[in-house]
């Protein structure tokens, strides 16, 4: 109602695309992809009006680690150490990119990296800026 469109349903694979998505944001996030998606959806959201969600892959096996889980045997402390360090790389820029609503220079200024391997390591992770952008938000 608040954006003047008849969009009243969820498709259910865009409803499981929401529930897998991790939301690493807010609640402000939830609703600028929910606004987004009633903007590009004619009645029904589907999953191609939620493309600017990443589709997360299964938790790896440092994923699984780090949740406290026991880790398959076999894996090395490189492995581990490796794979903990790109999980903290990932939360990282999802927070510094939440914090500055999606400028990835202002992100970059925070994480003290250039705006380059910034870019690289979001296409690397998959981090679209997009998602962390106020959709037409006013700001108090």
């Amino acid at each position: 109602m608040e954006l003047g469109r008849p969009c009243s349903k969820i498709s259910e694979a865009a409803a499981e695309i929401l529930l897998r998505y991790h939301w690493p944001g807010n609640v402000r996030e939830l609703r600028n992809v929910i606004r987004r998606a009633i903007l590009l959806a004619s009645g029904v959201i589907e999953p191609e009006h939620l493309a600017v969600l990443p589709v997360d892959p299964p938790p790896t096996t440092v994923e699984t680690a780090l949740r406290g889980e026991s880790v398959p045997v076999g894996s090395s402390l490189r492995e581990i150490a490796g794979g903990a360090a790109a999980c903290a790389e990932q939360q990282a820029i999802r927070r510094a990119l939440q914090v500055t609503s999606g400028n990835k220079s202002e992100a970059a200024r925070l994480l003290r990296t250039d705006y380059k391997t910034l870019h690289v390591k979001m296409k690397q992770y998959g981090i679209p800026a997009a998602q962390f952008r106020d959709f037409g938000e006013s700001r108090p």
